[in-house]
């Protein structure tokens, strides 16, 4: 951990860095390069709205920071488009694929650890700071905020995006049916009969593991009715159930967050229930409850 970091973060790490984004899909796939390549078709298919925000072809010969780079899917986009790309990370496992990733493509870019609330780089730095879902993991998104305005050259652009608590996936999912599934296993596991504090945490995320109802009782049993309160089950039902920071933003949150911005511009996309409806069925649900909230901010 050699990042200087606080307590707060530190779980962050802890979270993270037991296995970067995509991880699960690239060890069930054959050669490195294979496996990059399908799951940088995988995250476009799916999450087809990236590209059209992170406008890759505009940052040729531009100055990139990707604050959060995971395992690299971004950044082999802006090194092809011709950006001088820097990617940075909190965790050693995200820093590690990325330079595989560039490496497995020929492609050139730098990376390395850092801590976004205390960029390590001179102000005025970067043409583009470029950060998708990763903020709303720092335990201080102010700080954050304030680090990537910093670094970036007057005129330069903040492509930043944060979890959209107005969305259908925050208030359906997670506030509706994820707490009544928490308290059905409540009753049905009749808690004095069936203690889980000492279950070990396996870094649990996504929704489809089968113990993932064992984190989350786990963590009630831990932390009693309050876990179900939004501002605490918000952090354990995005990312998985030990994911210890996962914050959710209004537009009136981002226009605080980023007034030190000159010009700043928000949509939404993503609707995370796309598989089950036509694509542009998707597009109108997304563009009004998306659980993407896209943010340009131009210094």
């Amino acid at each position: 951990m050699p990042v200087e970091m606080s307590s707060d973060l530190r779980d962050v790490y802890a979270f993270w860095n037991s296995g970067g984004c995509g991880v699960p899909f690239l060890e069930k796939r054959g050669g490195e390069r294979e496996a990059f390549t399908a799951y940088r078709e995988a995250r476009y298919r799916t999450e087809w709205h990236i590209p059209v925000f992170a406008a890759f072809a505009d940052a040729r010969g531009k100055r990139v920071l990707e604050v959060g780079c995971g395992n690299g899917a971004d950044a082999i986009m802006f090194a092809r488009h011709g950006a001088a790309y820097v990617g940075v990370d909190l965790t050693d496992t995200a820093v590690d694929a990325t330079r595989r990733h560039l490496a497995a493509e020929g492609l050139e870019g730098r990376c390395g650890l850092a801590n976004v609330e205390r960029l390590c780089y001179a102000k005025e730095s970067f043409d583009i700071v470029y950060s998708f879902g990763v903020l709303h993991h720092t335990s201080s998104p102010e700080k954050a905020v304030h680090e990537v305005w910093r670094v970036l050259k007057p005129g330069g652009v903040a492509l930043i995006m944060l979890y959209h608590r107005h969305s259908l996936n925050y208030y359906v999912r997670i506030l509706l049916y994820m707490r009544l599934r928490l308290l059905f296993e409540i009753v049905r596991r009749s808690w004095p009969r069936q203690a889980m504090e000492s279950a070990e945490p396996r870094r649990l995320r996504g929704a489809a593991d089968a113990e993932l109802w064992d984190r989350h009782y786990a963590n009630f049993r831990r932390q009693g009715w309050r876990y179900l309160r939004a501002k605490t089950f918000v952090h354990h039902c995005t990312d998985g159930p030990e994911c210890p920071v996962a914050f959710t933003f209004t537009r009136r949150d981002v226009a605080r967050l980023f007034r030190e911005f000159t010009t700043l511009n928000t949509r939404v996309a993503h609707f995370p229930f796309g598989k089950l409806v036509p694509r542009a069925v998707e597009r109108a649900f997304a563009s009004a409850f998306g659980w993407h909230l896209q943010i340009r901010a131009v210094k």
